[in-house]
């Protein structure tokens, strides 16, 4: 006896033609995960690579362009010239005037200011020869001194 059959019964089933060439074998396989895995750290390479590339890229665009220090160079130079021009006008004409008492109280504060240098002076006098007398062996002098420069 036949059973009838309905329409959701049947299945359709669909199939592909492979080409014979295409099955791989495992030795097969086994060269094309080493060609991936190769590939796979040249990526990692070029990828660092283009890292340190754009952080060069950034120096050097942080850096001013030679166009635009030239263009500084010569404005600077202009501006220099027109101030020199315009100082020479004002040093042409007669020599300043001043006054006795105004004289005076020039002399007195360079006379100040003198004094205050000398004592400066022999205060720092001492004080290195303080330091000179406490070296270590292996240390000169000038080598303190330049230690003391370089430290600025």
């Amino acid at each position: 006896m036949r059973r009838k059959r309905s329409k959701e019964e049947f299945l359709t089933v669909y199939h592909a033609l492979q080409d014979p060439s295409d099955i791989t074998t495992p030795e097969v396989a086994a060269a094309l995960k080493l060609d991936i895995e190769n590939l796979e750290s040249e990526i990692s390479t070029l990828k660092a690579n283009e890292k340190k590339a754009r952080a060069e890229l950034a120096i050097l665009h942080a850096k001013p362009r030679i166009s635009d220090l030239r263009q500084d160079i010569s404005r600077l130079e202009s501006e220099k010239s027109t101030i020199q021009a315009r100082l020479a006008s004002h040093h042409e004409g007669d020599p300043v005037q001043i006054s006795p008492e105004e004289r005076e109280k020039l002399e007195k504060e360079w006379k100040y200011w003198q004094r205050h240098a000398k004592v400066r002076r022999r205060i720092c006098h001492d004080l290195w020869g303080q330091c000179s007398e406490v070296l270590p062996n292996d240390m000169t002098a000038a080598e303190l001194w330049v230690s003391f420069e370089n430290d600025e």
